[in-house]
């Protein structure tokens, strides 16, 4: 929920009616942001998510857990820019440290950041790995933590063996805490 603790998933939220659609013009805003800052650069576009952000706070969000929500997937947004202009780290770092104190909404959204940041990682060799590798870790016990036959599971335990795959950051690289 809206106070969850950094790196932990919110429990299934039931949203009313309003809410949803409060969320699906979030979800437009967010989009067509996202179609006008396509050619931007980072510097150039966070400006202008962090104006939206305050835009939705103000007008859009009701309740605690709809603002918690608008900046978890504001957060994410830029996280996934910053990622996708492959942003150097004191870019990218920033964005990586939001969402981590915001927490995560879900599962697939944890496991969306900690694959991004492997990958990033495995583009930048001289940046310290070892976080990227710990959050592969986590993510790999929370989805473990789903069902047995859950089809987000197996889904989410296949790509996250992909993506392993692919950086070299085997399971069970850093120990548990």
């Amino acid at each position: 929920m809206a106070g969850s603790a950094p790196g932990r998933e919110t429990v299934s939220v039931r949203l009313s009616e309003s809410s949803e659609r409060r969320f699906m013009e979030v979800a437009r805003a967010v989009d067509q942001l996202m179609v006008k800052t396509f050619e931007d650069s980072f510097a150039e576009l966070e400006p202008k998510f962090k104006a939206l952000e305050r835009g939705l706070l103000r007008s859009v969000a009701k309740t605690q857990y709809e603002r918690q929500e608008i900046r978890r997937r504001i957060a994410e947004t830029l996280f996934t820019e910053a990622y996708g202009r492959n942003c150097p780290w004191p870019i990218f770092g920033p964005t990586l440290r939001r969402i981590q104190r915001l927490g995560y909404s879900n599962v697939e959204r944890r496991y969306h950041v900690a694959c991004l940041y492997a990958q990033w990682c495995r583009r930048h060799p001289e940046h310290d790995d070892h976080q990227a590798r710990r959050m592969l870790d986590e993510v790999e016990r929370s989805v473990l933590r789903l069902a047995r036959g859950n089809r987000l599971r197996e889904g989410l335990l296949k790509a996250l063996a992909d993506v392993r795959t692919q950086t070299g950051f085997q399971a069970g690289a850093t120990p548990i805490r």
